[in-house]
């Protein structure tokens, strides 16, 4: 399945309250942030977490991905 076939987005690496973030936004055909807030971001204990389990996180984005292609999404 193609990458960003849903929507374009991107990562950005931010700071909130001191503390270094992974940001996921939505962006425009020139890379621009759309919206006031991420659609997720991660901290560094979430994104150790989520590290240990990528298989599993790519099986579930795939199943969202088949579920949206299926409705017209």
């Amino acid at each position: 399945m193609e990458k960003g076939w849903f929507m374009k987005t991107k990562v950005f690496f931010e700071e909130f309250k001191g503390n270094k973030m992974f940001a996921v936004w939505e962006v425009d055909d020139q890379g621009n942030k759309v919206g006031d807030y991420p659609l997720f971001s991660l901290g560094s204990k979430k994104a150790i977490a989520l590290s240990n389990h990528l298989e599993e996180f790519k099986d579930f984005a795939n199943t969202a991905r088949a579920t949206f292609k299926q409705k017209g999404k």
